[in-house]
């Protein structure tokens, strides 16, 4: 990321790195102009957008600058201009980028996409951050803002109705012409008012993040942990390689061991990745 003034373009590297809307990205592979185009065109101004994902320095990126944080994503296909949209809980948008695009673990249409056009053909982009550590009770808050980018600009890539719902179907033409017609104008116009004055300074985002950083976990009694090492099942720890890395007797012990919270493997286990911080993979001993 370099400082360069708004809509210039530059080479470092034989790269070519723009701006949109002060939001810095840079490419080796594609026009800008097609990309904010595009963002024009949806009445959009995104907080991060990241490019050439096939490269290992951009992914360290997008697990550095949005630890902590949370909000709604897009998944941009630069060749035919599809898109996907999805919500991020705090701490959880990094994971939603590798179960999408690396793991290929997350949508299958998007799991498709990239095999057929290279993971290099794509962007991941955050929409809009959510101000607010994600929790049992404002995640409904969270679901509803997703909801209303889905149907305010109908991503190809979604397949499901609503955000959160698993009782999803592919809309016929006839239903997106008619969804198109209910929502888009209005809508667009409502995605620009609902984003202006509401780009974070970089010190904000840097305190939204230290705060969900700094939450403490749930303190359970003693007599708590017993009742979950008892109740608990033995845990298997695997490495990306899938070799071995270590099996526990319960989730307290795995989480000691891993020097995680349970609460971070629970959410692992429950996954349909298995994935944990990125390093391991863990499941049931079964």
């Amino acid at each position: 990321y370099f400082k360069i003034a708004q809509n210039d373009y530059n080479i470092y590297n034989s790269k070519t790195i723009t701006t949109f809307n002060n939001k810095r990205y840079y490419s080796t592979s594609y026009n800008p102009d097609k990309i904010n185009n595009f963002l024009i065109s949806k009445n959009l101004k995104p907080v991060f957008i990241y490019d050439n994902l096939d490269e290992d320095s951009v992914r360290r990126n997008i697990a550095k600058e949005t630890k902590g944080l949370s909000g709604i994503y897009m998944i941009l296909n630069k060749e035919t201009l599809s898109y996907y949209i999805g919500s991020a809980s705090t701490g959880r948008i990094s994971s939603r980028f590798t179960n999408h695009l690396i793991y290929l673990s997350g949508s299958k249409i998007i799991k498709n996409s990239v095999k057929k056009y290279g993971l290099h053909n794509f962007v991941f982009m955050v929409l809009e951050l959510f101000p607010e550590i994600v929790n049992q009770q404002n995640n409904k808050k969270l679901l509803n803002l997703e909801d209303f980018y889905i149907k305010s600009l109908l991503p190809d890539y979604n397949i499901l109705t609503e955000a959160g719902s698993s009782f999803g179907y592919k809309h016929t033409e006839v239903a997106r012409i008619k969804m198109k017609a209910n929502y888009s104008e209005k809508r667009r116009k409502q995605i620009g008012d609902l984003n202006k004055g509401k780009s974070f300074s970089p010190e904000t985002i840097e305190s939204m993040r230290q705060s969900a950083l700094n939450r403490k976990d749930v303190n359970y009694t003693e007599q708590g942990i017993f009742n979950m090492k008892k109740n608990s099942k033995s845990i298997i720890v695997k490495e990306l390689n899938n070799t071995i890395y270590g099996m526990f007797n319960s989730i307290v012990e795995t989480a000691e061991a891993l020097n995680c919270s349970t609460k971070t493997i629970q959410r692992a286990l429950k996954s349909s990745s298995k994935l944990l911080k990125g390093r391991w993979f863990v499941d049931y001993n079964k």
